[in-house]
């Protein structure tokens, strides 16, 4: 039965709303709180989470950045995730302005690095030289999105499986901008 499990995982593309309108990211708007002035602290940097951890590790074979975990677009991940599971588990995206990647499996069975790992196995059909959008890639294509630089995710549980939103700030997955942000291993 723990075999199945993997099989029964369900993932669905990741694209927010407005990477399908428009070939342009949208502007920093002010949905985006400004950082406070003067608002330095002394508080000990909080230990990695293991699904940024994850994901940096994959970004990196790809030349993209580190991204760095963000509070408020976790929260936003996590109110998702929430409702999904309110909904009674149905993989949905949010329609907000990060990109999601979703992902769903037999509660106890999916783990942050397996998250990862099933969403970057689709590099095996990425098209690294004509580059663009492919509903089969556009997980690998949003976790190492070079441009995406912030990383919150949730997870909730319901009629047995553990359900996965992670958001990005900004999104991926923009046509015309591929070749740029999704950089093959051969990078360095």
């Amino acid at each position: 039965m723990k075999r199945l499990s993997f099989v029964a995982l369900v993932s669905l593309v990741a694209l927010a709303c407005a990477s399908t309108a428009s070939s342009e990211p949208p502007a920093s708007s002010s949905s985006t709180p400004p950082p406070s002035a003067g608002a330095e602290s002394n508080a000990p940097t909080p230990p990695p989470r293991p699904i940024l951890a994850a994901h940096n590790r994959l970004r990196a074979m790809h030349c993209a950045p580190p991204m760095r975990w963000s509070e408020r677009i976790a929260s936003s991940a996590q109110a998702w995730a929430d409702e999904l599971a309110q909904r009674g588990c149905g993989l949905e995206h949010s329609s907000g302005s990060y990109g999601e990647n979703l992902a769903a499996g037999y509660a106890g069975h999916l783990d942050a690095e397996g998250v990862a790992q099933m969403w970057y196995r689709e590099v095996a059909d990425f098209d690294f030289t004509n580059g663009g959008f492919s509903m089969e890639t556009g997980h690998f294509t949003q976790l190492v999105w070079v441009g995406s630089t912030e990383l919150g995710c949730g997870q909730a549980t319901c009629n047995g499986l553990d359900v996965w939103v992670c958001q990005y700030g900004p999104p991926g997955n923009y046509e015309g901008q591929y070749r740029q942000n999704v950089l093959p291993t051969t990078c360095r």
